[in-house]
C-alpha cells in the first residue's frame, strides 16, 4: 500500500516523546506525543507550539475522564498521536501505521489530536487495511472530537477489533 511505501522513508521516534506533567494533567502519568513536527522533536519538549500544547491541555482531561469511564488503568501509556495537517495525509497515515504496529498485542491507548478533525478520519482509513490485520484488541482508541466523526471512526475501531470510546469537545 502506499502508506506502508512511504513509512519506510520516515524518520519516526519510535515512542515519542514524553508530554510534560504541567500538560497531562497527571505527575506519574505515561503519556506521549508521536508525530511531532520535525523542528519540534529537533528543540525537545521546548518545541511545543502553543497550538499543540492547547490540543494536548483540552484533550487530556477528557481522556482522563474517558479512561475512568472505560475502566482503564492510569498506568498504561497513552500515546497522542498529532495528525499534522500540514503534511500529506499519507504521510501522516504512515506514522499512525507504525504507531500502531508497536502497539500490536499491547494494552495501550491512543488518542488521535489535530486542529483537522477530518485529517485524523482519513489517516486511520487509509491504512485500514493493514491496521485489521494488527492484533489491536488491547489497544484502545479514545477520540475526543467532532461528533461527525464518531461513527466512522468507531467502525473503522471495530474493523481492528479496538476498543473505542468518544467524547465530543465542543
Amino acid at each position: 500500500m502506499v502508506a506502508f511505501s512511504v513509512a519506510q522513508n520516515i524518520d519516526f521516534l519510535a515512542v515519542g516523546q514524553r508530554v510534560p506533567p504541567a500538560l497531562s494533567g497527571h505527575t506519574d502519568a505515561s503519556v506521549y506525543i508521536v508525530n511531532l513536527p520535525a523542528d519540534s522533536a529537533a528543540l525537545g519538549l521546548v518545541g511545543y507550539t502553543p497550538q499543540l500544547s492547547e490540543l494536548i491541555e483540552d484533550a487530556m482531561p477528557l481522556v482522563w475522564h474517558l479512561m475512568a469511564r472505560q475502566s482503564l488503568s492510569e498506568q498504561l501509556p497513552v500515546y497522542l498521536f498529532y495528525v499534522n495537517p500540514r503534511d500529506q495525509i499519507g504521510t501522516n497515515a504512515a506514522r499512525l501505521l507504525q504507531l500502531l504496529k508497536q502497539m500490536s498485542g499491547r494494552e495501550q491507548i491512543w488518542v488521535p489530536v489535530s486542529t483537522s478533525h477530518s485529517a485524523i478520519l482519513h489517516s486511520l482509513r487509509l491504512i485500514l487495511p493493514e491496521a485489521a490485520a494488527l492484533d489491536l484488541s488491547q489497544s484502545s482508541l479514545l477520540y475526543v472530537g467532532d461528533h461527525a466523526n464518531r461513527k466512522p471512526l468507531k467502525a473503522m475501531a471495530e474493523a481492528c477489533s479496538m476498543p473505542f470510546c468518544f467524547h465530543a469537545l465542543y
